[in-house]
């Protein structure tokens, strides 16, 4: 081997050497896929949750056709979601539903487009909530709405901005802008 071409050898291999240790520099070694923030971390389709209290009694179920939740954010997004509050006694107390709706890691639910709340009892005078956007409290069971809120009950509507009210104790106070209608039913007397 003549040596020019040991020489011409020698340093194709050192060219090579210095292009593979460029190479593997300029590598990004993060080596993991990065996600965006604004990916959910997990997505579901058709989901059905049921949440007890520390003390083992059944405290709601909810069911959502969709369900996405941002980890960065502690935030879980629900698509047709439909919750049913309980009582102690294992009572279906009342059914909520809505558009969507947003759950934050502190128990807040927040409701977005067509938000209805009927009452499940037969007891309860107040029946019906209707309005367009509200905020239930999972824990304390508080609900409130600065939207236009329709009341129904047994025998009254009531309509009015910004309501307060709390599912457990199956009130609701309007705040401004009220106005109620009632029924006044007749008793029959006996002759």
């Amino acid at each position: 081997m003549s040596k020019t071409r040991r020489w011409v050898i020698i340093l194709l291999s050192l060219v090579a050497l210095v292009l593979i240790g460029i190479n593997l520099v300029s590598k990004d070694d993060t080596g993991t896929s990065v996600v965006s923030s604004s990916d959910p971390t997990y997505r579901s389709e058709h989901t059905d949750t049921v949440v007890y209290s520390p003390e083992g009694a059944l405290n709601y179920h909810l069911v959502a056709q969709h369900v996405e939740y941002f980890s960065d954010q502690a935030i879980t997004w629900f698509t047709q979601p439909l919750l049913t509050t309980y009582d102690t006694t294992k009572t279906e107390t009342w059914s909520i539903k809505a558009d969507k709706a947003k759950l934050t890691n502190d128990r807040m639910l927040y409701l977005y487009g067509h938000v209805e709340v009927n009452a499940l009892t037969a007891d309860a005078q107040l029946r019906k909530i209707t309005t367009d956007n509200a905020k239930i409290n999972l824990i304390t069971q508080d609900v409130t709405s600065d939207d236009l809120v329709t009341l129904y009950g047994t025998t009254f509507n009531s309509s009015g901005l910004k309501m307060r009210g709390n599912l457990r104790n199956k009130t609701a106070e309007l705040i401004e802008k009220v106005r109620t209608s009632y029924e006044i039913q007749n008793k029959q007397t006996q002759p």
